[in-house]
């Protein structure tokens, strides 16, 4: 069967549910909505460069983006309660949001995610077969699907603040697309359809609030990894942990992969929001994650592991992105959701963050990096928008 144009569309995962998804991947046979193309990009007003440096579009958070294989640039975000999308020629200019709305709060009571969703990464996959490695990228072409993994919460706070406090329950949920806009929810092995528990679902685990923010990687054909963070109650701090599956629906947990570092540096109250991709140059995996310090402020640092799963280290004592110095900046009061996005050259990184204001707005930047050596992130320039 073709999948259903509409996101109120729940699929459950029963012992058939592999052969359903390989049909769910299928080219279609009858016409669907089209692919997403690029529209013309948003005409933002223009700020005085001093206060847009870096600024790519504001009242977005939680930036998830790709580029495909034509050139064609794809943004998720959350605005609000919702999950939104942006297309781009360049990465830089961005249209104003494709209709419909990509995903919203589930209408079903007994569900995790009925106050808020956000974005967490998506999986482009051009077949019934998954990539055989993070590098493959599918053909542009409407048989492409693509596979949301999402935060979702019953607690309207998830919508309220760019940085959610930590007692927030939210749980990663998944969805699958053929067309980037109009979506069916996959059912989780947890028993509100979410892809993990936490708390009394989890006696025996560290994850007692909540297990967000997932990022998944394709390691290779029957190995994806899931990064998401929760609040460990014992150390009083969030960490990133890793997950494992071989389909992409059922996860089993592997353990922390990184924890908050020592007192007085720039992540001592703890990690977050950890997004990882394969160094194509290296040939290692990096991590660009939200780090809290001791007064609660929020910043970007780096790690990397040779495996993925093991051995996080990170780049270096400092941040790799900070708050804005100058009050008037709209991202003073904090940069974290980052999302890495490797470029053509080996050593050329853009790093998509969200940005908060002294106002508390949150907007959606890019910084970016060149040369050999780990990245050093500058803010792209505002004549560049």
């Amino acid at each position: 069967k073709s999948l259903p144009g509409s996101a109120a569309v729940t699929l459950a995962l029963s012992p058939g549910g592999a052969m359903l998804l390989a049909n769910l991947l299928q080219p279609p046979r009858c016409p669907l909505a089209s692919p997403i193309r690029c529209q013309a990009p948003a005409q933002h007003h223009q700020p005085a460069a001093s206060s847009s440096r870096g600024l790519l579009l504001r009242g977005a958070g939680s930036p998830v983006v790709k580029r495909l294989p034509a050139g064609d640039w794809l943004l998720w975000y959350h605005s609000g309660a919702r999950v939104a999308l942006a297309t781009s020629p360049d990465g830089l200019r961005w249209s104003a949001p494709v209709a419909p709305d990509p995903l919203l709060p589930s209408t079903d009571w007994w569900v995790f995610d009925t106050a808020a969703v956000r974005p967490g990464d998506v999986l482009v996959i051009s077949g019934p077969d998954a990539p055989s490695s993070p590098s493959r990228r599918p053909p542009p072409s409407s048989s492409a699907v693509y596979w949301l993994y999402y935060t979702g919460s019953n607690d309207a706070r998830l919508a309220a603040s760019p940085f959610p406090a930590a007692d927030v329950a939210a749980l990663p949920g998944l969805a699958i697309s053929q067309d980037g806009r109009h979506w069916a929810r996959i059912e989780g092995a947890h028993h509100t359809g979410a892809l993990l528990g936490v708390g009394e679902d989890h006696p025996q685990g560290w994850e007692k609030r909540c297990a967000a923010a997932p990022k998944v990687v394709m390691h290779a054909d029957g190995d994806l990894r899931m990064y998401y963070h929760s609040f460990d109650e014992m150390s009083q701090r969030h960490a990133v942990g890793v997950a494992r599956s071989r389909d992409g629906i059922r996860w089993e947990r592997v353990g922390k992969a990184l924890e908050g570092g020592g007192p007085g540096s720039f992540d001592e109250g703890g990690v977050r929001q950890g997004h990882v991709v394969r160094d194509r140059a290296a040939g290692r995996y990096m991590m660009a994650y939200e780090g809290l310090d001791g007064n609660g402020g929020v910043s970007i640092g780096l790690a990397v592991s040779e495996d993925g799963l093991r051995g996080w280290r990170r780049c270096s004592e400092s941040p790799a992105l900070c708050s804005s110095e100058d009050d008037d900046e709209w991202d003073v009061a904090g940069v974290g959701a980052p999302c890495l996005v490797q470029m053509d050259g080996p050593y050329d990184w853009r790093l998509y963050y969200m940005g908060v204001g002294k106002d508390g707005e949150a907007a959606i930047g890019m910084a970016y990096s060149e040369g050999q050596g780990l990245p050093r992130f500058n803010r792209c320039d505002a004549l560049l928008m």
